[in-house]
């Protein structure tokens, strides 16, 4: 996979913004997605026909086939992303390898899963199954919702289509040749409604589809994004490409002044003199990208007292005006009542979504205890306390002194994760992320352990993927401040 190439631009979207990334492309590629769908649809519709079976038992059979006819689309997009011409042929010759594998299962007991569209790349891109495949979606699907809503939307969006192609057709029917009403159609169709019904059905689930294949895929591309950061890696790789061609721009020009002056080179002094305002100049060109950070403004809640002024009684006044034949009290009592059946209400879905958020994120219920569980390991690195020495601080600040800024930052690192795991009793699961961990920190210890945590994540992740080393004040410092944050807890 060549990021290089890919046709749209890497940065990080919210899972709404991913759904309409995907209806973007939905759109760009409209005609061929539908296309494929159709001929993967049509088949299996000539065939439920000609079988003798009822015609709702077909049309609904039509239906439940769907993951069928979706992996072509899935993998013709997952081509054309990154600028790779697939004709329909290409896909269809292939078709075993793109709809076979696990297609029992896709069929039987995931047909319902409500985000299918976002599961579905791991089994028809990464081939994943079994264990690593229920892995690799617990990792995806990790604060995800919006593959479920985007399915639910989806199948409203196929209804609505299907009754206004119905009403269409039934309004351009003279009265004189209209078969049927709408009651009969409803409640007492006959052979030729039904017909009328399974293809207009036909058509809504061919016009969402790509929506729906590509709204999934979008989201899908998101998360890995976000994961294995591929804005930050193209950033970064644009990056190089362009100052090398500034070197080689850079090399001819030196060139072409050597063979003018003949020979003649400036000094040392001359060279200190314009190197560090080049540098500087470097420097600030590549701090400007935008690979290299963000701005995000946020807000909170705040008490600030009560408000006298605040009409806290329009509701007993609502009741006064419609109950106005009885007493006052009556209104009052009524008041009190909305307000506690409110507020149960309020309280049982709180109660619920604490019971069953792990539902709502789509992974198994027994994995909430293995959530509770310390881990040993975070991205590879050793959390256990007798892995450690006993004062990191010291060891990291020797490492870098000695110019191992890598192996002094990653012990720093590990050090302060195996502290906010055994001391703080912060709940990190294995395979998190640095951005993980770190949104994980934030709320959770006090705001200046949390800006410390910040500051060294952000420097070791600049190190770890982007190649740029810190100054050593910067990395001393840092370790010189790690006491005062982790150091007495850890050595207690």
């Amino acid at each position: 996979m060549d990021l290089a190439k890919i046709s749209i631009k890497l940065r990080p979207r919210t899972p709404w913004e991913s759904i309409d990334l995907g209806f973007a492309m939905a759109r760009q590629w409209f005609l061929p997605l539908w296309l494929l769908w159709l001929c993967s649809a049509m088949p299996m519709m000539i065939v439920l026909t000609l079988l003798p079976l009822p015609l709702w038992l077909a049309g609904l059979l039509l239906w439940w086939f769907k993951p069928l006819y979706e992996p072509p689309l899935l993998y013709w997009l997952s081509r054309r992303l990154f600028a790779e011409q697939t004709s329909v042929r290409t896909v269809f010759g292939g078709w075993s390898r793109v709809v076979l594998p696990q297609l029992f299962a896709n069929l039987t007991w995931r047909r319902l899963i409500p985000s299918r569209s976002f599961v579905m790349p791991v089994v028809v891109l990464e081939g994943l199954k079994g264990k690593r495949r229920n892995s690799r979606i617990g990792v995806l699907g990790r604060r995800s919702h919006a593959a479920g809503w985007l399915t639910l939307v989806g199948l409203h969006f196929e209804v609505v289509l299907e009754m206004g192609f119905i009403g269409l057709i039934v309004a351009v029917i003279p009265q004189e040749l209209l078969w049927t009403d709408w009651q009969s159609y409803l409640f007492d169709p006959d052979p030729l409604s039904e017909w009328l019904h399974h293809t207009s059905a036909l058509a809504a689930m061919s016009l969402i589809a790509p929506f729906y294949v590509a709204g999934g895929f979008a989201l899908y591309l998101n998360r890995r994004s976000q994961l294995e950061a591929w804005d930050l890696e193209l950033g970064l790789r644009q990056l190089a490409q362009r100052h090398q061609r500034r070197g080689l721009v850079s090399v001819a020009s030196m060139l072409l002044v050597s063979l003018l002056v003949f020979g003649l080179q400036p000094t040392a002094s001359q060279a200190l003199e314009i190197n560090p305002a080049a540098s500087q100049q470097l420097i600030q060109e590549v701090l400007a990208e935008e690979a290299f950070g963000r701005y995000e403004e946020g807000g909170y809640w705040k008490y600030i007292g009560e408000n006298s002024d605040q009409d806290s009684g329009w509701l007993e006044a609502w009741l006064k005006q419609v109950l106005g034949g009885f007493h006052e009290n009556l209104a009052y009592s009524g008041e009190i009542v909305m307000w506690l059946v409110a507020g149960g209400a309020l309280a049982y879905l709180l109660y619920w979504f604490l019971h069953n958020r792990t539902l709502l994120q789509g992974q198994n219920v027994g994995q909430s205890d293995k959530k509770k569980r310390v881990p040993s390991h975070v991205q590879g690195l050793d959390l256990r306390p007798e892995s450690l020495p006993v004062n990191p601080a010291s060891v990291a600040a020797r490492l870098i002194e000695q110019g191992d800024h890598r192996g002094g930052l990653s012990l720093l690192y590990r050090a302060s994760l195996s502290v906010l795991v055994h001391v703080y009793s912060l709940q990190i699961s294995e395979g998190a992320t640095e951005g993980e961990c770190l949104e994980h920190v934030q709320g959770y210890v006090r705001e200046d352990l949390n800006g410390y945590f910040a500051q060294l994540t952000r420097v070791w992740l600049k190190l770890a993927y982007g190649h740029i080393q810190p100054t050593t004040d910067l990395s001393v410092k840092l370790c010189q401040e790690w006491p005062g944050h982790f150091g007495v807890k850890h050595a207690g």
